[in-house]
């Protein structure tokens, strides 16, 4: 992430789009992140689909992308998202990987989710 997108994100909050095909996860993830002072919205999509339809109209800065959804799996959207996004950064957050995939900045396996706010640090300060 650049500096000058790093100054506007402090200033303004994170953007940030959960993609989930589990509403359960989605709701945890949501009420999650908008407990964190430093996000200003969140946005959920239930496939890849969605994911690059809510990227048309909105830029995040962070996305927790699962990996196996139906219509349109995270690796296919994450490519889409990047091509729109450049500067998103892009969260493996899956049951099935257990190791980084090449589109993504970090991998989380679900059921090991450590603190929003560590995640938020470690990959909003990755080069």
């Amino acid at each position: 992430m650049d500096a000058e997108r790093g100054d506007q994100d402090k200033k303004e909050g994170l953007r940030v789009l959960v993609v989930d095909d589990d509403s359960s996860i989605l709701a945890m993830l949501r009420i999650a992140l908008t407990l964190e002072d430093r996000v200003r919205e969140v946005r959920e999509a239930c496939d890849g689909v969605q994911a690059v339809e809510q990227c048309s109209d909105f830029a995040p800065d962070v996305v927790f992308m699962d990996y196996w959804m139906p219509n349109m799996d995270g690796a296919t959207a994450a490519g889409r998202v990047r091509t729109m996004h450049p500067d998103a950064r892009i969260i493996a957050f899956s049951g099935v990987l257990e190791d980084k995939p090449e589109w993504a900045d970090q991998v989380i396996v679900k059921g090991d989710m450590p603190d929003i706010e560590i995640v938020l640090d470690e990959v909003c300060h990755t080069s």
